[in-house]
């Protein structure tokens, strides 16, 4: 093969991974991130007597987005949701005043029965929240991923 050859066919093979990467990215675009809160069956625990010691309060962990709703020390008191939203990821908060759980990313609203409220103010749009079941063990909130 003579150099002339070999810097064509050179460019002719980069010209197509190029070319094949570039359609790649125009594929299908999928808003629906990863679900949060790990495999099924796992169990994420809060301590009762350092979190969420009032009305309102929230914290995410393990993806798992857990709020106190009520006072006192039984399940009816909290929910425990996935922790980032269903269209893109954005992180999920509690805003008490409203009673209601927001997208940090595109403000979609859930209540705390997983239930759409809004859309993304993005254009696009999202789909219930996972809800898992707790549990209260002495002073420990647990949510079992379902």
């Amino acid at each position: 093969m003579e150099r002339n050859e070999f810097i064509k066919s050179l460019g002719l093979g980069v010209a197509l991974i190029c070319t094949g990467s570039c359609l790649s990215s125009c594929g299908g675009k999928s808003d629906d991130p990863a679900p949060g809160g790990g495999a099924v069956g796992n169990k994420v625990n809060i301590d009762l007597n350092s979190q969420l010691t009032s009305v309102g309060s929230f914290v995410s962990t393990g993806g798992v987005l857990f709020v106190r709703l009520a006072t006192g020390n039984a399940t009816s008191s909290f929910v425990a949701t996935q922790a980032l939203c269903p269209h893109q990821g954005g992180t999920l908060n509690w805003v008490q005043a409203s009673n209601l759980i927001q997208c940090s990313l595109h403000s979609s609203q859930y209540n705390s029965s997983g239930t759409v409220l809004r859309q993304p103010n993005d254009g696009g749009t999202t789909s219930a929240l996972k809800v898992y079941s707790t549990s209260i063990t002495g002073t420990t909130l647990t949510a079992t991923i379902s």
